[in-house]
């Protein structure tokens, strides 16, 4: 029986050492608990292999198998005792004097190692221990041992209750693994129960088991009271505690819930390895954050802007060090408090959208006010120029020639009146809000005139298809102007070098809306200006072009329709222009 359970104990030992070095590898209380693990399942593996043998009537002295076996027995609890320092402060550094404590290991193995010259560490006189005189360096190292185990367990326990209370289940776990040995072994050594060596590594087996359970599952750094589990879950802020290496010591619903759709939160998990697999926020920056507050001790208030896919979200983090009770220098962890301000960011954005167009409105009536000014200065000399041309034409002593000349004048005042005048009608309301119903098609055959010359000059052709006659509301003399505008552009973009074609299309839209779309094929729009197509004044046209077009036709259709324009360019191919109304 002891047999059996000495080798399911150094196989457990050797399963968690594994998973103590793979899935908790990054936690440093984790590797030097696999440490103690390793050294049990050398002691346990030497303990049952003498065993065995003398069970089996091995002719083998059980010293030698004692060579491998004291490796495990010496070397533990000086492991122990440094893990015990690593659960008090996971950050703490190996300190150099820590070599220190494994003179005492290291010298009772080189004894026992060479025992056969002196007989220091014990003399056994049969192969079955029953006759074994023992030497000064066993009675060292036991008392060493023990001393360092009775250490061990104060200051671990001591520590758990530090961080998480007597009353938790992390402290009576440690509790529990702590004396488990220590009681059983001195019923032993009282005779008033016996027990065999072989039972002293079955139980610190179990010890380690426990520990492992306290601070792995059960988290021994846990900060939370269970009192307050219930009032974390109903916050509406989210908010997750971290130990130094990013692993997730507590977290509440609203946490879990904020990160559902990106990553399944558990305690399990490392927070920095979430961050740096999704790619959710500088991770960099964050550590350096972090390190500054367990250094300083002081609030830091942070924005982040988190993007996943099709998520996006602003948040406000304070992220505050969590110290002991009885010791304020002694960072145990870090608070990270989540607060949700997605809908603030996007309500300011919104009030600033309706500022620019606001804003464009006021330069649309300053434009408009302008062009009306000029359009006055000029034909008040125009219609001085006609009434002269009119008196002279009314003269009887002028010749046949003097008249043809006065005749061309008064046409060509005629021709600067129409185009002043039509440059004053395309933009004098600008910038008002003159709302009628009317139909698109009606603007489209207006604007088809108007752009004719322009369209022919550049060897277009302009074809328009109509799928449904749509009314819609507002200023059709606005509609018009941008309209025109893009018609114009579509033209200029094929020259006098290439000929095509620039399509319109009207039709319904989901959302009750009307589409306006315009397509040309002249190569589209250069890559480099297409993000200031609707933001700034400029033009490909050189000194040919104001750069005015898009800019204004952006402003007319946001401000005075309460609708959208949007363009598809493919470098080589063409341009799309979309233009969405709501329908009357």
């Amino acid at each position: 029986m002891e047999s059996i359970l000495l080798g399911c104990s150094a196989f457990i030992s050797l399963i968690f050492t594994i998973i103590l070095r793979t899935k908790y590898r990054k936690n440093r209380m984790a590797r030097v608990l696999s440490g103690g693990f390793i050294l049990l399942t050398i002691w346990c593996s030497g303990i049952l292999a003498q065993k065995l043998c003398i069970e089996n009537n091995v002719n083998i002295k059980p010293i030698y198998l004692d060579y491998i076996t004291y490796i495990g027995i010496c070397n533990l609890f000086p492991t122990m005792l440094i893990f015990s320092y690593y659960f008090k402060d996971p950050k703490i550094e190996k300190k150099k004097w820590w070599i220190l404590l494994y003179i005492v290991p290291i010298i009772s193995l080189i004894t026992l190692w060479t025992n056969d010259f002196h007989n220091l560490f014990y003399k056994v006189y049969s192969t079955n221990f029953s006759d074994t005189e023992y030497g000064i360096m066993f009675y060292i190292n036991t008392i060493y041992s023990y001393t360092l185990a009775l250490i061990f367990i104060i200051k671990l326990i001591r520590t758990s209750i530090e961080k998480s209370g007597f009353f938790t289940i992390q402290t009576m776990l440690m509790i529990i693994g702590s004396g488990i040995p220590l009681f059983i072994n001195v019923l032993g050594t009282t005779k008033i129960i016996n027990i065999s060596i072989y039972i002293t590594p079955i139980l610190f087996v179990i010890t380690l088991l426990l520990y492992s359970l306290s601070i792995l599952r059960f988290k021994a750094l846990n900060i939370t009271p269970v009192a307050l589990e219930t009032v974390t879950n109903i916050m509406s802020d989210a908010f997750v505690v971290i130990s130094d290496d990013g692993s997730i010591v507590d977290y509440n619903a609203t946490f879990k819930k904020e990160l559902q759709d990106v990553v399944e939160i558990t305690k399990e998990k490392n927070l920095f390895k979430i961050i740096e697999d999704k790619k959710l926020l500088d991770l960099k920056k964050l550590n350096k954050i972090l390190e500054e507050t367990n250094k300083t001790g002081k609030e830091v208030k942070m924005e982040y802007n988190l993007v996943y896919g099709n998520i996006e979200k602003y948040y406000e983090v304070d992220i505050q060090a969590i110290k002991a009770n009885k010791n304020n220098n002694q960072v145990i962890g870090t608070l990270l408090l989540f607060k949700d301000i997605t809908q603030h960011k996007k309500d300011i954005i919104e009030i600033q959208e309706k500022q620019d167009i606001i804003v464009k409105q006021g330069q649309l009536v300053s434009i408009g006010e302008l062009a009306g000014g000029v359009a006055h200065d000029i034909n008040t000399p125009i219609s001085a120029i006609k009434t002269g041309v009119t008196m002279l034409n009314s003269m009887s002593n002028i010749t046949s020639d003097q008249k043809e000349i006065l005749n061309r004048m008064d046409s060509c005042s005629d021709k600067i009146i129409n185009i002043v005048n039509s440059m004053r009608n395309q933009i004098r309301n600008l910038g008002t809000d003159n709302k009628i119903k009317f139909k698109i098609s009606d603007v489209l055959n207006d604007v088809k005139v108007i752009t004719y010359h322009e369209v022919i000059k550049n060897q277009a052709e302009l074809e328009i298809e109509i799928e449904e006659d749509l009314s819609v509301e507002g200023d059709s003399t606005k509609l018009g102007q941008v309209l025109t505008n893009l018609i114009v552009n579509a033209a200029q973009a094929y020259g006098a070098k290439q000929k095509g074609k620039i399509k319109i299309f009207v039709t319904s839209a989901p959302n009750n809306m009307a589409m306006i779309k315009i397509t040309d094929y002249a190569g589209g729009i250069p890559d480099d200006i297409k993000p200031y197509i609707f933001k700034n004044i400029l033009t490909t046209k050189g000194t040919s072009g104001t750069g005015l077009g898009l800019y204004l036709a952006y402003s007319v259709i946001k401000g005075n329709f309460n609708g959208d324009i949007t363009y598809e360019s493919e470098k080589g191919v063409g341009t799309t222009f979309y233009i969405t109304i709501p329908k009357a």
